[in-house]
C-alpha cells in the first residue's frame, strides 16, 4: 500500500468550445525513481461553431484510457511516457463520413513535468508532453499541457 498512489488530472475549456475533461490515474512505484499505472479519461466535448454558416452545435462524449510511466530524474524533475486509446464520435474534426458512428485513435506521448509537493503525501504535476500521432483528431497541436495531482496512500 505504501508504493500506491492515485490523482489525476482535470481540465476545462470555455468558448465556442466547451471540453470538460475527468481524467483519473492509479499508479505503482515500482522503484524509488520508477512508476508506472493506468488511467482513464471521460470528456464532454461541445463545439458551437461545428457548422457555422447552419448555425448548428454539436456534442458528444470521449472516453478512454491510458498505459503510463515516469522515471524521476531528479526530486521535481520526471520523464513520462504514455500510450492513449480514446473513442471519439466519428463527426469530431470535420472528418469524412465513416461507416461507423465512433472510432478509437491512439495516442502516444513523450515528454517530461515538474512535481512540487504541496504536503507530505500530496504532488502537483506540470507535464509537458509531445504527441507522436500527426493525424490525431482530438489533439490538433504539439506540445500537450497537464496539470495534475498525486496523492500517496502509505
Amino acid at each position: 500500500r505504501e508504493r500506491i498512489f492515485v490523482g489525476g488530472n482535470l481540465g476545462l475549456q470555455i468558448g465556442t468550445i466547451t471540453s470538460i475533461n475527468i481524467s483519473p490515474t492509479i499508479g505503482y512505484l515500482i522503484s524509488d525513481n520508477l512508476s508506472a499505472g493506468i488511467g482513464g479519461t471521460y470528456q464532454y466535448y461541445r463545439d458551437r461553431g461545428w457548422l457555422r454558416t447552419a448555425n448548428i452545435s454539436y456534442s458528444t462524449h470521449i472516453y478512454g484510457g491510458s498505459v503510463f510511466a515516469r522515471y524521476r530524474i531528479t526530486r521535481a524533475i520526471f520523464a513520462h511516457v504514455e500510450v492513449e486509446a480514446l473513442n471519439l464520435d466519428s463527426r469530431i474534426g470535420f472528418m469524412e463520413q465513416r461507416e461507423e458512428s465512433r472510432f478509437w485513435e491512439q495516442n502516444y506521448f513523450v515528454g517530461g513535468g515538474y512535481r512540487q509537493a504541496l504536503g507530505p503525501r500530496t504532488f502537483l504535476n506540470l507535464i509537458v508532453l509531445y504527441n507522436f500521432n500527426t493525424n490525431s483528431v482530438i489533439y490538433q497541436q504539439n506540445p500537450i499541457f497537464r496539470f495534475g495531482i498525486d496523492v500517496s496512500l502509505n
